[in-house]
């Protein structure tokens, strides 16, 4: 049974491994990428008004449930061409790099650091890690590139050793395979890390790894039922967390 209790959770590690959406940041700043994709997508499709109403939706959830934001972003870009495929009646092939192009574009052009917000005590527990000689990782689904340039907006590229996304490795959580190639990278054993992520894949592919700690968040999209079979300790927020090295 998972352990949450008063803060601060005491946690004891070289490095700290941390998924990106939803732990480190919210998810605030994805329905506008998704509306801004969807925008482009319609454009270059020359869909009518409300082909193009019904895709953004589709893409951003629209106020209901996630739409695509929860998925990695292979399978983000895999329903996206699905959908399409369905709705201009072409073959799903002629239309992936379309989509993988405008994915990147607006990855490249939207105004991340006008829209990234950090999760609670984020930006203070990175630090926090820092001051007591700590390494940070970040092992996420969406690509390094991107993760880079959102750890960038914040002011945090001194705050992050290494970020391990599916550009880096192609096995995903939770496969313990980044979180092993994060540990590497750090120089750190798997037994001295801590996993922080706010689902399940997460913690799985932290204790698969073979790390001391899997600590879970309920900033993002995993309940605490959800979290509580696959952690050692569960948090409200990242507030709730005080480092210190391990002995």
């Amino acid at each position: 049974m998972a352990w949450k209790g008063r803060r601060p959770l005491i946690v004891r590690a070289q490095a700290f491994l941390f998924d990106k959406d939803g732990t480190l940041l919210t998810y605030d700043h994805w329905q506008r990428v998704m509306v801004e994709r969807a925008r482009r997508l319609a454009l270059r499709l020359g869909l009518p008004t409300r082909q193009a109403e019904e895709l953004a939706t589709f893409l951003h959830g629209n106020g209901q449930g996630w739409g695509l934001i929860h998925l990695p972003r292979p399978d983000a870009e895999k329903a996206t061409v699905d959908y399409l495929a369905k709705l201009v009646q072409a073959p799903a092939h002629t239309l992936e790099d379309l989509v993988q192009s405008v994915f990147k574009e607006v990855d490249q052009d939207f105004p991340f650091e006008q829209h990234l917000q950090p999760t609670p005590g984020a930006a203070e527990l990175l630090r926090r890690i820092r001051q007591v000689g700590g390494r940070v990782g970040i092992v996420t689904h969406d690509t390094a590139e991107a993760a880079w340039r959102h750890v960038r907006a914040l002011g945090w590229r001194e705050l992050v050793d290494v970020v391990v996304g599916l550009d880096v490795c192609a096995m995903r959580k939770p496969a313990a395979e980044p979180v092993l190639q994060a540990c590497a990278s750090l120089g750190v054993p798997p037994a001295r890390a801590a996993m922080v992520g706010d689902l399940p894949i997460d913690l799985q592919a932290g204790r698969a790894a073979g790390c001391g700690w899997t600590v879970g968040v309920l900033t993002g999209l995993g309940t605490e039922s959800d979290l509580a079979p696959f952690a050692d300790a569960i948090v409200e927020d990242l507030q709730g967390v005080d480092p210190l090295p391990a002995q």
